[in-house]
């Protein structure tokens, strides 16, 4: 169940990176990066608090 929530939380705080960087772009202002920053940090803690293996789990397996 950890690893589900992980998962679904990892790829749901990343979505909002992106469409925050969207919005960013869109606009040609930086105003949110910090905001922008933090959500891809707190992604990458739910996925690691999931036990890893999730939203970046696969990526990084074939990375090396």
């Amino acid at each position: 169940m950890r690893k589900i929530i992980g998962f679904t939380g990892s790829h749901v705080l990343y979505f909002l990176a992106d469409c925050l960087d969207l919005v960013m772009d869109k606009t040609c202002s930086r105003r949110f990066f910090p905001l922008y920053r933090k959500l891809l940090v707190r992604s990458a803690d739910v996925e690691n608090w999931g036990g890893g293996g999730g939203a970046w789990g696969m990526l990084w397996a074939k990375l090396r």
